[in-house]
């Protein structure tokens, strides 16, 4: 299957002026930011909706994917390259506008998903408040929609995935806490959620999921554990699962197919967006984990596992590298596999240490960039324009030094 990547016409604002970019570096050659100029349009209105009270469980298959065989554990490396690349030209003076050219969003609350455009400049991102942005390098984030969440525990906005024909329909859809269960729903601005499918179980911890279309009629979804190991064994469950759901609709039911089983927490899928093998990261009970999951329903197989368990809670893919982040520190490691292969070649590496502090999800931007949201506020000394969206290097590690 083929991967869409996202586009960036934003049709909800009409026609948004744009301004082309200084040339990037070599790694975005070719990639031409835009910009939104400065008075040319006032800010977004913005736009709330309303939830729809919605309940019941959903039908869906009880079949398991087969177990998986053990993976194997080795020391990290770090390697060392130039900074990471950058995004846009120089920016103007302001309380929100960072001057670190590889931060491409700034003052944020708690972000928990990132969506990318057709530039570095802009993205969709999500808040666990259930707000999600359209940002930019310099103008200030402008409020797209709000889906009304319950945060308690680990709950709220977890996951967004921009529809495969967002150009014409402005569709949004996410993965969402509500007090009584967990659930896929879809969205336009100015419209009230419609649920896809309710009945995803709810705990007070182990909620967080993730959403993707792997492509246009298929979205992947990857749910927690809600903290019980064995509700993500149950067949019967949709508790710590993989699986996919064919044409997403709100009107017939859906019919979720289970790719895999035994997830654990804080699940997060990443694939390249020109396609290729769907990825899960998780944190497990007794170590965190790194699967390749198959899309046709033979067995997931582990790419590599962490008994040191340092808390994976991001993946991005870029070509041959896996980017994930991790909750106990300020690190992305990176991950090098074999040409054609879900196979390591070796140890993770470091790929960016504490230049920018806790990086929470992570998504793959234009030309192969990882973008990353910071998680800094509440947790340790955020900067002044935390919490952020940065650009990080495909390989190597970046400067370690604090902002």
């Amino acid at each position: 299957m083929t991967g869409h990547r996202p586009r960036s016409r934003v049709r909800l604002a009409a026609v948004l002026p744009r301004r082309l970019a200084a040339v990037l570096p070599r790694r975005l050659a070719a990639v031409l930011p835009r910009r939104l100029a400065a008075g040319a349009v006032g800010p977004l209105a913005a736009l709330s909706v309303t939830a729809v009270a919605l309940s019941g469980c959903a039908d869906f298959s009880s079949s398991e994917a087969a177990p998986f065989s053990a993976a194997p554990e080795g020391a990290e490396t770090t390697t060392t390259t130039p900074p990471p690349p950058t995004s846009a030209l120089p920016k103007p003076k302001g309380p929100c506008i960072d001057q670190d050219p590889a931060v491409i969003a700034t003052c944020l609350t708690d972000p928990t998903a990132v969506v990318p455009t057709e530039t570095t400049e802009h993205t969709y991102t999500a808040q666990r408040n259930g707000d999600v942005y359209y940002t930019t390098t310099d103008e200030p984030n402008q409020l797209i929609v709000h889906i009304p969440v319950d945060t308690s525990g680990d709950g709220g906005l977890m996951s967004i995935a921009l529809s495969p024909h967002y150009d014409e329909d402005h569709l949004f859809y996410a993965y969402i806490s509500t007090a009584t269960d967990n659930r896929v729903v879809r969205v336009a601005p100015g419209d009230d959620p419609k649920v896809i499918l309710a009945g995803i179980p709810r705990g007070a911890t182990g909620n967080v999921g993730s959403i993707m279309f792997t492509s246009n009629k298929t979205l992947v979804v990857a749910t927690g554990n809600t903290g019980d190991p064995a509700a993500a064994q149950n067949p019967a469950s949709l508790a710590g699962k993989v699986f996919a759901i064919d044409s997403p609709g709100t009107i017939t039911p859906a019919h979720p197919r289970i790719l895999m089983s035994g997830v654990g927490s804080r699940a997060s899928l990443c694939r390249d967006p020109d396609g290729g093998p769907l990825f899960v990261a998780e944190q497990g009970a007794d170590r965190d984990i790194l699967r390749a999951v198959s899309l046709t329903g033979d067995a997931p197989s582990v790419v590599w596992t962490w008994p040191d368990r340092p808390g994976l809670q991001g993946c991005a893919v870029a070509g041959q590298t896996i980017a994930l982040s991790e909750t106990t520190g300020p690190r992305v490691e990176g991950i090098t596999l074999q040409k054609d292969s879900t196979t390591a070649t070796g140890a993770p590496h470091t790929m960016l240490g504490s230049r920018y502090g806790l990086i929470g999800r992570l998504t793959t931007g234009p030309k192969g960039v990882v973008e990353g949201a910071t998680r800094n506020k509440g947790r340790g000394k955020p900067a002044p324009t935390d919490d952020r969206v940065v650009l990080i290097p495909i390989s190597g590690a970046a400067a370690d030094s604090p902002d």
